[in-house]
């Protein structure tokens, strides 16, 4: 097995497919989708409200961001830590995947895994 430091995007969303995953991993950003990721029925709504506080509290409950993760994982290949994130997030988008020596263990401030 290889110890592999690896990041990728995804919604983190329940209702999106993903699910938390046996091994440790961190929220570390966040960016924006693209239309504030709403879908095309709230695009036609939102286009509709012309009150400013009435169009934020709209985005505020149905907009969508991407979370950037990063993870330490243990596998046999990238492929099989890609396969593996693919499970618990299917909307995932590949960040980077390096090689680490084996004791590395990353510990972020205010992080549940300290």
């Amino acid at each position: 097995m290889t110890r592999y430091w690896v990041s990728w995007w995804t919604g983190n969303y329940v209702d999106e497919g993903c699910t938390e995953p046996p091994f440790k991993h961190w929220i570390t950003g966040q960016r924006g989708r693209a239309n504030n990721g709403l879908n095309a029925e709230q695009l036609k709504l939102v286009a509709q409200i012309h009150d400013e506080d009435e169009y934020d509290k709209f985005l505020d409950t149905y907009s969508r961001d991407d979370c950037s993760i990063c993870a330490t994982i243990d596998a046999e290949s990238e492929y099989a830590v890609w396969e593996l994130v693919s499970k618990y997030f299917p909307d995932y988008e590949p960040r980077f995947c390096e090689e680490k020596p084996a004791d590395f263990d990353p510990v972020f401030p205010g992080s549940r895994f300290q």
